[in-house]
């Protein structure tokens, strides 16, 4: 009896220093480093842009680039995910909100390309790079009084629902493939680098208190589950595909759930198949061109005031 008790303890030793080492070992392939994206010119998208930059609150300059129509209706903000692609490859969702009417600002967040900052921040962070962008267009007497959307993809899509619930002013939410938490994403993605995803279940605490450590445990609340419940009547709209592979659908169940038992303004687009930025491949550059995706976000721009 008492060879198992020793057993069982070391087994149970050995299982807790794999779930603390988990994060340790995983985690510093995203944090503490910046990204060099391929650049794109608006010009090649066949829309004039203005190259700015915006000053965060905690002092890092941030590029950005804004386009501007006649009798604007009022401006998206648009932003790029973890990784890749560089916000300029959206040149082309600019080129097509120009189309209905809107302006866009398109902001290369912290810790990528033109941007200052050393590491990404799971949208912890990031939300201050929107708000930065928020605080421009309100400086400006001719864009301030009307809507703003953040319009965001992957970890982008997620940054924008948590600075949309940071951030009142800003009139609705354009999410593309968000996440619910950084710590769900991580429980559903850990099958790719060999775990079954009961590891990931499990050692969702430890990769909390590993952010928690990293960016203070009080930023742990900023996250989209929390994000979007704070949307009140602000619209929102979530849109997945089916067969994701980055972020699985069950995060858009997530979301969506929260957002319906909250009784928060979500309208949604479901696409079969595994298309994380949901516009078809073929139709990236020109996205107007993909009748349906395109269709759902004008529809959707058309109710917000």
């Amino acid at each position: 009896m008492k060879f198992f008790k020793v057993l069982f303890l070391i087994l149970f030793i050995f299982i807790l220093c794999v779930l603390i080492y988990l994060p340790v070992m995983i985690m510093p392939q995203f944090l503490g480093q910046r990204y060099i994206q391929l650049q794109f010119e608006s010009e090649d998208f066949g829309i004039v842009s203005e190259r700015i930059t915006l000053m965060t609150d905690d002092s890092l300059l941030l590029a950005a680039w804004r386009t501007q129509v006649e009798e604007s209706k009022g401006t998206v903000i648009i932003i790029s995910g973890l990784q890749n692609p560089s916000v300029t490859a959206f040149f082309g969702y600019a080129k097509m909100l120009s189309n209905h009417g809107w302006d866009s600002l398109l902001i290369e967040k912290r810790a990528r390309s033109q941007s200052a900052g050393d590491e990404i921040g799971f949208g912890m962070t990031e939300w201050r790079d929107v708000n930065a962008g928020v605080s421009f267009l309100l400086s400006d007497e001719h864009v301030g009084y009307k809507p703003i959307v953040v319009m965001g993809t992957s970890m982008g899509a997620g940054t924008a629902i948590i600075a949309a619930g940071e951030i009142p002013v800003i009139n609705a939410v354009i999410a593309l493939s968000s996440p619910s938490k950084f710590s769900d994403l991580w429980a559903d993605n850990t099958t790719l680098y060999g775990f079954p995803r009961i590891v990931g279940l499990v050692s969702i605490p430890f990769v909390e208190m590993y952010l928690g450590f990293k960016f203070g445990f009080y930023a742990l609340r900023l996250n989209p589950t929390n994000g979007i419940m704070k949307l009140d009547q602000r619209p929102i709209l979530l849109m997945q595909s089916t067969q994701d592979t980055q972020v699985p659908f069950r995060q858009f169940v997530k979301l969506l759930k929260n957002a319906n038992d909250n009784g928060i303004n979500v309208t949604t687009f479901v696409r079969d198949g595994d298309w994380h930025f949901i516009c078809y491949d073929q139709y990236f550059d020109n996205p107007i061109e993909d009748i349906q995706f395109s269709k759902a976000i004008f529809d959707f721009l058309d109710t917000v005031r």
